[in-house]
Order: structure tokens, then C-alpha cells, then sequence
């Protein structure tokens, strides 16, 4: 008997039907996410104690101006991953019943998974954990960086996720 090429190739979803969450996608809005300026603020603000810190430390031994150097070197460095933490940023979310997915300006998918019972929730910040089968990831949601209502559906998904 001679297979046809048609019934040579599995189905792409076990028996036929279409996946769940691949259902779910269709319908579940995109929220957009802005640059949060407080995180960032805070960040750059931790960077420059981190650069006088590093001065404080090594102008005993170098001295004054010796020490300006490995703490500007410090600066840069740590600009760089400023830099590449702001790119790494989520530029849309996506908050199903079951599910959370963030994704990147160029449309990348940073995580997609569901909330698990380690996010915490805040006033002004969530730290959110998504788990995508054995990895997890874990991102920072700012109150300036999406609208109110997002912030508080996020919230409270954090807060059901808890009981989990």
C-alpha cells in the first residue's frame, strides 16, 4: 500500500485541533507599554552611587585622581547594560485569563507563559514571574509605564496568581 503525500505528514496539533492558547491569542488585546522614567531615574541614580562608591573605595590606595578612571570605566560599563536593559524592555503585553505574553518593539516574544504564585505587587511596581514551561522570567512592570487599568488587571492577575 502506498501512502499518499498528504497522510505522510503528522497533524501539527494532536488530533486536529487547534491549540488553546493559540485560540486565545486571537483574541486577547495588546496593551502598550512605555519607558518608565521612574525605573529609569532610579536606575541611573543607583549607577552614579555604584561609580562614587567604586571612587571612595579605591582612591585610599590609587589615589584621588588615579581612582577617576576605573570608576568612569565603571560608568560605562554600566551605561552599556543600562542601555541594553532599556532594548530588553517589553514595548506590548498581552493579559489572558490564563496566560501572560510580553513582547519587544521589533515583535520578538520576550516571555509567554502563565503567572506563577512569586510575583509581587506594589503601589507603584509589579514584579511579575512568568513561567514558560521549566524556565521562568521574571519581569518589572512600572505604574508610569502603562495606563491604569492595565496596571490594576495586572494587580490583581499578580495577586490570583499568589494562590496558586
Amino acid at each position: 500500500m502506498i501512502a499518499s503525500r498528504d497522510s505522510a505528514a503528522a497533524p501539527v496539533h494532536p488530533g486536529g485541533r487547534v491549540h488553546i492558547s493559540a485560540a486565545r491569542r486571537l483574541h486577547v488585546p495588546r496593551h502598550a507599554v512605555r519607558a518608565s522614567w521612574t525605573m529609569r531615574a532610579a536606575l541611573l541614580l543607583g549607577l552614579a552611587v555604584a561609580c562614587a562608591a567604586f571612587h571612595t573605595a579605591l582612591a585610599p590606595w590609587f589615589g584621588a585622581w588615579h581612582a577617576v578612571a576605573p570608576a568612569l570605566a565603571l560608568g560605562a560599563v554600566g551605561g552599556l547594560g543600562f542601555a541594553a536593559w532599556c532594548r530588553a524592555q517589553p514595548a506590548f503585553i498581552e493579559i489572558g485569563t490564563d496566560r501572560f505574553a510580553a513582547f519587544a518593539r521589533s515583535g520578538a516574544c520576550l516571555a509567554d507563559g502563565r503567572l506563577i504564585g512569586a510575583s509581587q505587587w506594589g503601589a507603584a511596581l509589579l514584579a511579575l514571574v512568568v513561567e514558560e514551561g521549566a524556565r521562568r522570567k521574571t519581569l518589572l512592570i512600572a505604574a508610569d509605564s502603562v495606563d491604569v487599568e492595565t496596571f490594576r488587571v495586572l494587580a490583581v492577575s499578580a495577586r490570583s496568581a499568589s494562590g496558586r
